[in-house]
Formats: structure tokens, sequence, C-alpha cells
């Protein structure tokens, strides 16, 4: 098996990447009421890609996820500290699940996050993403408070302190 590379987004990747992130995030529409609310806010990273650093894993020129890392200061949902920068759309493709792809990922935004000198790193997710906010906890990450509700469901900020 080829190993797994990570690699910036290019403009022409966007078709690709929109239709990763929908297809991994489909399994949440039975669990999430305002699914169709969340849907067309699926391609945030490819809409956001020239204020963000998306990034992209591969193996043997398959993509597997994607991921947006938000800068400090950088355009963002008003709940995060505007100098912490944020983990945006961790997508991993369902066939790519369980062979450390959204790990990867999220090494690459914390490393990103340290490259910068933030304080920390934060994002947002809900009791409905398991497997994800397993990921998040192994990672580092904490609960720092409760969000209101989005699409129906309960929503948490996440952070992990830097440094």
């Amino acid at each position: 098996m080829s190993s797994l590379t990570i690699r910036e987004f290019r403009a022409q990747d966007a078709e690709v990447v929109d239709a990763l992130v929908r297809e991994s995030w489909l399994d949440l529409a039975a669990s999430m009421p305002g699914w169709h609310e969340l849907v067309p806010r699926l391609n945030a990273l490819t809409q956001k890609a020239d204020d963000s650093e998306v990034l992209l894993a591969e193996r043997g020129g398959r993509l597997l996820g994607a991921v947006g890392y938000v800068g400090a200061h950088q355009a963002r949902p008003d709940f995060f500290p505007a100098d912490w920068p944020i983990v945006r759309l961790l997508s991993v493709a369902p066939f790519g699940r369980g062979c450390g792809v959204g790990q990867r990922l999220l090494d690459e935004c914390i490393a990103r996050a340290r490259r910068d000198g933030a304080p920390a790193l934060a994002l947002h997710t809900s009791p409905v993403m398991k497997a994800a906010q397993g990921l998040y906890a192994r990672s580092g990450f904490v609960v720092h408070r409760t969000l209101p509700d989005m699409y129906g469901v309960p929503y948490l900020l996440m952070v992990k302190t830097l440094g």
C-alpha cells in the first residue's frame, strides 16, 4: 500500500474536494434535523480556500480526506476567539476511514498552528460526530464551552492549548 501524502489544495481540485466533503458528511444526515441547512455549507473548504490553507490527504493519487486550517484573524464564526486558528470541516471519505487519515490532517493543522506561534487551536463539533470527537480528544482537544445548537443538534467549542 502506498503511503499517505498531504498536499495543498489547488483550484482544479474544487469539484472533487466538494464531492468528498459531501460524501464524508452524508452519514450524519439522519442525526441532524437541520441537515438541509448544512448541505449548502459543505463547500466552505473550496469557497473559502483563498482565506485559509486547505490540505488534502491522498494515497496512490486518490483523495481520501480534506481539512481547512484557518489562521488567526482570518474570517471565521464569531464564537471563535480571533487570535486562535481553527480547524474547518475535517472530512474523511468513508473508504478512507480507520487508516489514520483524519489524524494526519489534524496533526498538520496542529503543526501549522505551532508554526504560526498560536496560543491554541480550536474547532467546533457535535456529539453526533462520535468518531471525530474521539480523534479530537486523543489529540489533546478539550471542551472549552458549549455553543448554541446548529442544524438541530448541540455543538461544542473544543480547544488544544499549544506551547
